[in-house]
């Protein structure tokens, strides 16, 4: 029966993360590390392709080589409703949007050359014993480890392994491409997050990235989340996308008239979930993705260091409950930014645009920063995530909701849910 320190469930960014932060803290792991991710890589990854300046950060301090890996790169976001649009900065140039197959293959394989062991096979089932775990895979062999790490993504059964509940019910999107052959100034270097779904009965967002394709030409990577899993959330979602869509018309003006959806679940972070149990710890969209702008590897990012961090300290002294985790986790750039974006959806089923876009699209004095300047600026890592702790900050959150109140009532209008 092969033994390993450490086994991955999940191949991805979150589990390759994981290996790699390991290895940088300690190399002498090498061989002691398995991988199980039931695909090949290079595979298809739905999903919006926005690296934050945040993640890219963590890259750097892996010293990962990014050289060779296609991009758009981006300057700020576009954010928008209906007519409004404001355009925060981000102040470096961190941020881009790539293809997802290429990004997380550069991950595994960096993982791979670094130390950690990969196979491309399932694993379909887990149990603890008196010193370990036993891991199963679709094989049929048996491994023991000390630690398992769950990194299988919003799908994945780690968590039932263990009886491990999540605390929030996935949530369905819809994302669409369509060639970008002529420039759109919104789109030229802008992530554009359109929050008018709610005003038509959806609890999310819409987005229109610059992205590539696989063969390196420009496209508009585009799409709706908030959806119910029901009968008739695809068909909801698509009508409120083409309602946006036509809000936006330089863009959809590049659009062709039989959009072809492709449909994928995703999770919302809930800080009340387990997000470890004795000798497994979960990370990624395992434990969920930022609720206001879907982004799903700065998480990735943070939890596999904070994971890693924990995971080395049980190696070390024995005691592999992991209560620090959550500690480490809540301490992590991504964390602050959650609790910003989580505020955001409970009151916009009230008024149109809810309170919380109409204050933080505010302009500000002159040299100054509003609530959403401030997010922009620790997405892409301009500014440390504990600066949404300080006094500034809540001076400046205190300055536009006192200012916003009169004009908020008097253009917003009640929510048709």
């Amino acid at each position: 029966m092969e033994r390993y320190k450490v086994i991955i469930v999940g191949g991805g960014p979150s589990g390759s993360l994981t290996a790699l932060y390991l290895l940088l803290f300690r190399p002498e792991l090498a061989g002691e590390i398995l991988i199980l991710e039931s695909k090949a890589f290079p595979r298809e990854k739905i999903c919006g392709g926005g690296v934050s300046g945040r993640v890219g950060m963590r890259l750097e301090e892996l010293g990962l080589d990014l050289s060779d890996l296609p991009r758009v790169p981006i300057a700020g976001f576009a954010v928008c409703f209906r007519e409004m649009r404001y355009y925060p900065d981000f102040g470096n140039d961190r941020c881009f949007v790539t293809r997802r197959s290429l990004f997380d293959h550069l991950l595994l394989r960096a993982a791979r050359e670094r130390g950690a062991e990969v196979r491309h096979v399932p694993a379909v089932g887990a149990f603890r014993e008196r010193k370990g775990l036993r891991v199963l895979d679709g094989a049929g062999r048996i491994f023991r480890c000390e630690v398992l790490v769950g990194a299988d993504g919003v799908n994945g059964r780690s968590r039932a392994w263990f009886g491990v509940p999540h605390a929030r019910k996935k949530t369905l999107l819809l994302q669409v491409e369509f060639p970008l052959e002529m420039d759109v100034p919104d789109l030229h270097d802008r992530l554009v997050l359109d929050f008018s779904p709610p005003r038509l009965g959806i609890n999310g967002y819409a987005w229109f990235f610059p992205s590539l394709d696989e063969e390196g030409r420009r496209v508009v990577n585009a799409g709706i989340s908030g959806g119910e899993f029901d009968g008739r959330a695809a068909r909801r979602l698509k009508d409120a996308f083409l309602t946006i869509l036509s809000e936006h018309p330089e863009i959809a003006a590049r659009a062709p008239s039989d959009l072809r959806f492709k449909a994928y679940p995703e999770r919302c972070f809930s800080p009340f979930q387990p997000l470890a149990t004795e000798r497994v710890v979960f990370v990624g969209e395992q434990l969920g993705v930022d609720p206001f702008n879907g982004e799903g590897l700065g998480i990735c990012a943070d939890s596999a260091a904070a994971a890693a961090g924990v995971i080395l300290e049980a190696l070390d002294d024995g005691n592999f409950s992991f209560r620090g985790y959550r500690r480490q986790l809540f301490r992590s750039p991504f964390f602050p930014l959650y609790l910003i974006g989580t505020t955001y959806w409970p009151q916009s089923r009230w008024r149109q645009p809810c309170f919380l876009f109409s204050m933080s699209t505010r302009r500000p004095p002159a040299g100054g920063l509003n609530v959403i300047d401030y997010y922009a600026r620790v997405f892409s890592g301009s500014i440390p995530g504990e600066e949404l702790y300080t006094l500034r900050f809540w001076r400046t959150v205190l300055r536009d909701a006192v200012g916003i109140i009169p004009e908020w009532l008097a253009t917003s209008t009640p929510s048709k849910r």
